[in-house]
């Protein structure tokens, strides 16, 4: 006995213009193939169909398909917090008056910068991470001046 088939139903005619206008002028490539997704099932395709179109499993397909019945166009976007967060954060002030003030102190070795936050922050970071992190402190501090 076979399960039945999961299909993307009953779609409105805005719902089928948004879908079409994401696909073709989505930014990005993971959301053109979602809306791509969405329009093929609503056409008939069936999910084993769509895995190997994609190339990804039926748990990916209907996940896609729940975000879709849940959220809308929105749900087949990524999320926002994916990834590593940032050891320096622009965002935190205190670590942003940390760097100004051991800037102040000293502002030509990178090395001892690095030691002195690390002490007064109680973090690693490497030097990648702190040139960076001073380089947009830099640009949004001209920026601010310059508004």
């Amino acid at each position: 006995m076979s399960r039945k088939k999961r299909y993307i139903q009953n779609l409105t005619s805005r719902e089928i213009e948004a879908l079409k206008s994401g696909y073709k002028n989505g930014l990005a490539h993971h959301f053109r193939n979602r809306c791509q997704c969405i329009l093929l099932s609503f056409e008939g395709n069936s999910v084993s169909d769509l895995c190997q179109f994609y190339e990804v499993s039926q748990l990916t397909i209907y996940t896609w398909f729940n975000r879709w019945e849940s959220q809308g166009i929105e749900g087949l976007q990524i999320r926002p917090g994916r990834g590593r967060k940032r050891k320096l954060d622009f965002d935190n002030s205190d670590h942003v008056k940390q760097v100004k003030k051991s800037l102040k102190v000293e502002n030509r070795n990178l090395n001892q910068l690095k030691n002195d936050l690390a002490t007064e922050l109680n973090l690693e970071i490497s030097k990648s991470s702190l040139r960076r992190f001073l380089k947009r402190l830099v640009t949004n501090t001209n920026d601010l001046e310059n508004a």
